[in-house]
């Protein structure tokens, strides 16, 4: 009898996992898998307002979106801890197990709840399971007050409604689905905006430009936790949209550094790179430190955020500096009449300064 159960629910199980994988491979051109976003805002209440209008919003343009429950069982079985990147294996195994040929990642880095003004900022990035490359990357963020008209009227001052408008903002540019993926339109060198200009910059990048560039874990040595690790996500969104390199994703390069046993926060020895250069086919890395990252939401501090950093490329077969800049930015710096252009919320602005450096690059 005992025999019989065994056989019927082996039976069961076996139908269900055809049916999971009919089901996925039949949906695979529109299937997403979404991962939840690492959560470097500091609120915990951050994840439970945002996931799901992400989802909405996915399904709105058309994807069959893989959520958190039925993902958990794979992010457990492969010790998946950090779900805002992904390494080409575990790419690779999601294809494989579930048929998707999409996986979204991101960060929640800022979720400020006031009922004043509250303020929110994503990044996201859109993985293709079969190159393990990025199809498409964003980043947004906005406060409730960047709603209110010249009356004082439209300000934005509930953090779940807030949550709505950053979404759809972040999500603005990417494909319905079923519709291609656009190679992010190439931007020309060299050039700098708003005068900005970099402290280096080697005539090799337009002789003997690199191809494959990997952004490394940018080092804090600013008060705000988690400050390197949102900005290297900006900055990741700002070289992607360049389109004039072939941006590695972070998660690859996170897996070759843990291979490599090396963690290079702010700097690199000449044996990092290359086995970065021949783990994963590097011609170049960018490197840098952040120095200020005030969100303007401390007590006492300035309302206006403020970002401050160095970068610098590095040749990956020899080690020469390729770039350097350094930048400091203040939301207060776009102001042109009265509080008009001020940009209000951190993650616009360092978007925009990355921007700016890269113009430069």
């Amino acid at each position: 009898m005992q025999g019989v159960i065994r056989y019927h629910r082996s039976i069961s199980v076996l139908l269900l996992f055809l049916s999971l994988a009919a089901f996925s491979h039949a949906q695979g051109a529109t299937t997403i898998a979404l991962l939840p976003f690492e959560n470097v805002s500091g609120n915990l209440q951050s994840l439970r307002i945002i996931m799901p209008l992400i989802a909405q919003h996915l399904q709105a343009k058309g994807y069959h979106v893989m959520q958190q429950d039925v993902l958990e069982p794979f992010l457990f079985r492969y010790r998946i801890r950090n779900t805002g990147m992904l390494s080409r294996r575990h790419l690779h195994a999601l294809r494989q197990e579930w048929g998707v040929e999409q996986v979204m990642v991101g960060t929640v880095d800022l979720f400020f709840a006031s009922s004043e003004n509250p303020q929110w900022g994503l990044s996201a990035r859109v993985l293709s399971t079969a190159s393990g490359n990025i199809l498409w990357a964003a980043s947004s963020g906005l406060s409730g007050d960047d709603f209110t008209t010249i009356l004082g009227l439209g300000t934005i001052h509930s953090g779940e409604r807030l949550g709505q408008e950053v979404v759809k903002a972040l999500l603005h540019s990417l494909p319905r689905a079923g519709e291609p993926f656009p190679s992010p339109r190439r931007r020309p060198s060299g050039g700098g905006l708003f005068g900005f200009k970099a402290g280096y910059r080697s005539p090799l990048l337009d002789t003997h430009p690199p191809r494959r560039v990997a952004l490394l874990p940018l080092e804090n040595a600013s008060q705000r936790k988690g400050a390197g690790r949102i900005l290297t996500d900006i900055f990741t969104t700002a070289l992607f949209q360049q389109g004039r390199y072939q941006v590695i994703e972070p998660g690859e390069v996170q897996e070759a550094l843990l291979s490599l046993k090396a963690m290079p926060y702010g700097g690199i020895d000449f044996k990092t790179l290359a086995g970065l250069q021949r783990r994963i086919g590097v011609d170049a890395v960018l490197l840098g430190t952040v120095y200020t990252y005030n969100e303007g939401l401390q007590k006492g501090a300035t309302s206006s955020p403020e970002v401050a950093l160095d970068m610098r490329m590095l040749q990956a077969k020899d080690g020469r500096i390729l770039w350097f800049a350094t930048h400091t930015r203040k939301g207060e710096d776009f102001q042109r009449i009265l509080d008009w252009g001020k940009i209000r919320s951190i993650v616009p602005l360092a978007l925009k300064m990355a921007q700016e450096m890269l113009e430069t690059l």
